[in-house]
């Protein structure tokens, strides 16, 4: 049929062949057409006076028959439905479609027309655009959409939104070469069937419904892409002449068109770079990148990756993958800081670059961030993104970190700097790179069919399923088969245990060094943290295995070339700030260099000092005591090689394990892991389960003792974690005793909900609640109630409550006092007594609720008990902020039971609280001479090192004048005393009483010596003029 219908077209020039679609109106009557030749030449009058059909082929299996210069051609069921509609009663219509207009079978002609067809769109005076028949109320759709074009308002009504949303899930916009079509066009007529818009007005009611298509963000990103270029087609240059008159729309470098659409569907896969070929700004076709239907994809793919990066790329492609894998060195720009998406029907996004020196040198700046404004890619662009650049290309490449490699997400990004790189820029890592465009199959599974063969039930079917509950695209990694990966780097089983610790651990902790890089799971390009938890690998295994790249490394051991590649890779990672991957491919790399080298090669000893220039750059190692037990760990030799106890006690109480991992690697076999040193990681509060996990690993033998248990229980942040890490590892290889017990419930952590729970109720027939463990719980101040409720509800006959408990209570300093009270006080009824020594407690609590507490017992049991002087002591001493009200609530309840004795008059003068000046100035008032002030008195109030000592003096001479007892022996002590400002009490009584009372000349060189020290000069100046005894 081909060779009697299609006579040859020449391939050198712009002659093409037009269909005459003849006139009929008899609706039903057989389509006839004639097909002729007509040619394409520029003449000046803009369009020529022929249409262009955009439509999708359909489905092979469901034909018709249409008769062509009186040959019958069998076309499918769609463009017969499309011809029905196209044709006039009574007038001609001429049009041009690629299934008729060219000869198909011709491998030659169609990969010439191919070419042209840009131009033929062009020329057009109209593109007509044909959705299909009617269905799903496709009617409605086009009706709403056009009056919300002129109200820019879309109906809030679900049928009107669904019937537009099954319109846009149809066929047409998923056709890779419906976005020339729609880009070459002059003007556009939309048809679906009898229904016909004008292709501006349907963009513009597509837009007035953005509101609710943002719900669905793949197919808005979908439609999107195709409006974009239909409204733009009356305002962009129809094309641009090259030197080879090669016809071009101009619209974007090829680069950003495949990475925008390679998503989109074709039934040869070769079609999604050809279609493309005409819309590029950067003339591909003057470089030998022509449509040529006799190549392979594999072919075609390697001179894409060459002209978009450059001819001397290093780039190997795995046989029946859409991968380019790319081997190359390179420098780190910056990262992308934020992306910022412009208006929702516009196809391009705003990055926030952090720069790099290398970039400010790109760009000319000094500034330390930067804005690109690129286009909207399939790959969207995340924050945390590498920006980077492959030696030998002019471009950047927009990465993403993987587990062992890297993914593009933009090959080519054009910003706007010079051209010409200079030769200060340095390209120091090698790595590799994946470009992956075969991810149309793996992230769209069956959202859209990708051969035109596909029936149209089936693809609306499956299309909506997908669409509509909008589920999210699969990991990149994950969707990768075991053949796609690069290095094969699973995660150690110490190391995602490692990271479970953390995430027990570290709550309200710090976020990574550069907070806004999130690298892992969050990013679509990391492997789910669910997935590695849940690994078979426990461990890495031999690394330099490339499962599809068997002849990739050329030289040498697969092994070693491995252990180098993946130790470049984490040089890398630590380049771009992506501190944590790094340190995990490094330590990798440590131990297998250790296996296959030995702990003192060189190589060995390079990659653990990358290591410590990871921790270094995260500021990690910082601090005097940091720098001072990494000392010598590096530099030193084997013989060289043992460390203190001493040293390795003060690494395990660091606030970082860095230093410890780094010694552990450096040191292996040589460090002395005492009970000490175990006991001090279990007490570390920042990172003491990661320092015992460190330590587990070194040596399995090392004992878990009572002394690290009680470290771990009694630890406020890690104690939870540490405690059952160990039940986890050791299982019942250790006794839990009083002590460990004791520390649990004296732990005032935000966790000891956690430990209580897991010692007490896992472990509870296997101890006695005894005397010691519910003192320590009775005086816990944060935790105190909680646990004491919950022993009272596990064990409540099971223990008896004594006076050393209560006074515990009593002293109980915390904000939950009424809890603590309700639970032992009240709950006990009559079951004990109130003894001195809990009043004591009670007087001397300092908490903010001690004055409650008293007040509670006195109301309660207030004739069970008498007051002492001893009580009165503890509450006269009492120093918080109610130990003023403590004091007068005895002094003035029991005025007639005691009397103000020296000894209560010592403990107001020593009380170095703002409360001691309250309680003198009320004694003063209240019992006004009915004590003496004596030297005893005076010397606890010179000695008071407290911030209120000066003004308890002047409150003593302002009651009592010349007839304080001041003594040498008193003024010495003042001299002595160390509290802030303590000068100020040796000036009061020198302005008092210095004329007065002459001393010693030795007592005075005491108090000059001494004040010499610490005072004002001014202050021993004025104090030397004090008389001395026998000088006038």
């Amino acid at each position: 049929m081909s060779q009697s219908l299609y006579s040859s077209l020449p391939l050198v020039s712009n002659n093409i062949r037009l269909l005459r679609i003849l006139p009929n109106e008899n609706e039903e009557a057989d389509i006839n057409c004639t097909l002729f030749v007509y040619p394409l030449h520029d003449s000046g009058r803009g369009t020529h006076r022929y249409e262009a059909l955009s439509y999708v082929w359909g489905d092979a299996d469901n034909s018709c028959s249409i008769c062509v210069n009186g040959h019958s051609l069998i076309v499918r069921a769609n463009l017969h439905s499309a011809l029905l509609r196209l044709r006039d009663p009574v007038l001609d219509r001429i049009i041009w479609i690629d299934a008729i207009c060219i000869n198909q079978e011709d491998l030659s002609e169609r990969g010439h027309q191919v070419q042209l067809m840009a131009k033929i769109y062009s020329k057009a005076s109209q593109v007509v655009v044909w959705l299909g028949e009617a269905a799903d109320n496709s009617d409605l759709a086009l009706e709403e959409i056009v009056i919300a074009a002129n109200q820019s308002e879309i109906s809030s009504r679900k049928t009107t939104r669904k019937a537009i949303i099954a319109l846009l899930q149809r066929p047409w916009f998923r056709r890779i070469w419906v976005l020339q079509e729609a880009a070459a066009a002059r003007h556009i007529l939309i048809m679906c069937g009898l229904v016909e818009i004008d292709g501006y007005a349907f963009c513009a009611g597509l837009n007035a419904s953005n509101a609710y298509l943002e719900a669905y963000p793949r197919l808005q990103r979908l439609i999107r892409s195709v409006t974009y270029l239909m409204k733009e087609a009356t305002l962009r240059p129809k094309y641009a002449t090259s030197s080879s008159d090669n016809f071009s729309l101009d619209i974007r470098p090829l680069s950003e068109l495949m990475e925008t659409y390679y998503t989109r569907e074709a039934t040869d896969d070769r079609d999604k770079v050809y279609a493309l070929l005409s819309m590029c700004s950067d003339s591909p076709t003057s470089a030998g990148l022509l449509p040529d239907y006799t190549i392979l994809w594999e072919q075609l793919f390697q001179q894409l990756v060459r002209f978009i990066l450059c001819k001397e790329i290093n780039v190997r492609f795995p046989q029946d993958r859409k991968e380019a894998i790319i081997r190359s060195k390179g420098c780190v720009l910056g990262w992308v800081n934020s992306v910022e998406v412009d208006a929702p029907w516009n196809d391009t996004v705003k990055l926030d670059i952090s720069c790099t020196d290398a970039l400010k040198y790109l760009e000319r700046t000094k500034k330390r961030r930067t804005t690109w404004n690129l286009p909207t890619v399939e790959k969207n662009v995340q924050r945390g993104d590498i920006v980077y650049l492959i030696q030998g290309v002019l471009k950047p490449t927009i990465i993403r970190s993987c587990k062992d490699h890297f993914s593009v997400i933009m090959i080519a990004a054009s910003p706007k700097w010079p051209k010409v790189i200079g030769s200060k820029m340095t390209f120091p890592r090698e790595f590799l790179l994946v470009w992956d465009l075969g991810e149309s199959e793996k992230n769209l599974g069956h959202v859209y069919s990708t051969t035109g063969e596909a029936s149209k039930t089936h693809e609306s079917q499956k299309t909506k399923i997908d669409l509509l509950t909008e589920e999210s695209y699969p990991p990149i990694s994950s969707s990768l088969s075991s053949e796609g990966k690069l290095w094969k780097t699973g995660k150690s089983s110490s190391m995602r245990s490692r990271q479970r610790s953390q995430s027990l651990s570290s709550t309200g902790g710090e976020l990574s060094i550069l907070d806004h890089i999130e690298w892992e799971g969050n990013s679509e390009m990391g492997s789910s943290s669910e997935a590695e938890e849940n690994s078979d690998i426990d461990e890495y295994p031999e690394v330099g295995e490339y499962s599809n790249l068997d002849d990739y490394l050329e030289t040498g051991s697969k092994t070693f070339d491995g252990v180098i590649g993946l130790h470049n890779f984490a040089l890398f990672l630590k380049d771009s700030k992506n501190y944590k991957r790094a340190e995990e491919l490094l330590l990798h790399v440590i131990r297998k260099r250790k296996q296959l080298q030995g702990v003192e090669h060189p190589e060995t000893l390079t990659s653990v000092a990358d290591l410590q220039s990871c921790y270094r750059e995260q500021g990690l190692l910082e601090g005097t005591e940091e720098l001072e037990a990494m000392k010598n760990l590096l530099e030193t030799g084997e013989s060289a090689a043992q460390v203190s106890k001493e040293d390795l006690i003060k690494i395990a109480s660091l606030s970082c394990c860095r230093v410890m991992t780094l010694l552990l690697e450096r040191r292996s076999g040589y460090v002395p892991i005492t009970e000490e040193v175990v006991k001090t990681a279990a007490a570390n509060e920042n990172c003491g389960l990661e320092m015992i996990e460190l330590l587990l690993e070194e040596r399995e033998d090392i004992l878990i003792t009572e002394e690290v248990l009680k470290a771990a229980a009694g630890n406020l942040r890690n104690g939870y974690a540490i405690i059952e890490f160990l039940f986890e590892r050791l299982g019942n290889q250790f006794l839990i005793t009083e002590e460990i017990l004791k520390a649990a419930a004296g732990n005032e952590g935000l966790y000891e909900y956690n430990i209580r729970h897991f010692l007490f109720e896992r472990l509870e027939n296997q101890f006695l609640i005894t005397e010691e463990i519910l003192k320590a719980a009775a005086g816990n101040v944060r935790n105190g109630y909680a646990i004491i409720e919950f022993l009272f509800e596990k064990l409540e006959n099971q223990f008896l409550i004594t006076e050393e408990i209560l006074k515990a209570a009593a002293g109980n300093e915390g904000l939950y006092r009424d809890n603590i009270r309700q639970s032992l006080f009240e709950r006990l009824g009559n079951q004990f007594l109130i003894t001195e020594e809990i009043l004591k407690a009670a007087a001397g609590n300092e908490g903010l609720y001690g004055y409650d507490i008293i007040q509670f017992l006195f109301e309660r049991f207030e004739n069970q008990f008498l007051i002492t002087e001893d009580i009165l002591k503890a509450a006269a001493g009492n120093k918080g902020l109610c130990g003023y009200s403590t004091t007068r609530f005895l002094f003035e309840r029991f005025e007639n039971q005691f009397l103000i004795t020296e000894e209560i008059l010592k403990a107001v003068a020593g009380n170095e609280g703002s409360c001691g000046c309250d309680v003198i100035q009320f004694i003063f008032e209240r019992f006004g001479n009915q004590f003496l002030i004596t030297e005893e008195i005076l010397k606890a109030a010179v000695g008071n090192e407290g911030s209120y000592a000066t003004y308890l003096m002047k409150i003593l001479f302002e009651k009592l004048g010349d007839q304080i007892p001041i003594t040498e022996e008193i003024l010495k002590i003042a001299a002595r005393n160390k509290g802030p400002r303590s000068y100020l009490i040796i000036l009061v009584i020198f302005e008092r009483l210095g004329d007065r009372f002459p001393i010693a000349e030795e007592t005075l060189e005491e108090i000059l010596a001494l004040g010499a020290k610490d005072w004002d000069p001014d202050v021993v100046k004025r104090l030397s003029t004090w008389k001395i005894k026998g000088h006038g």
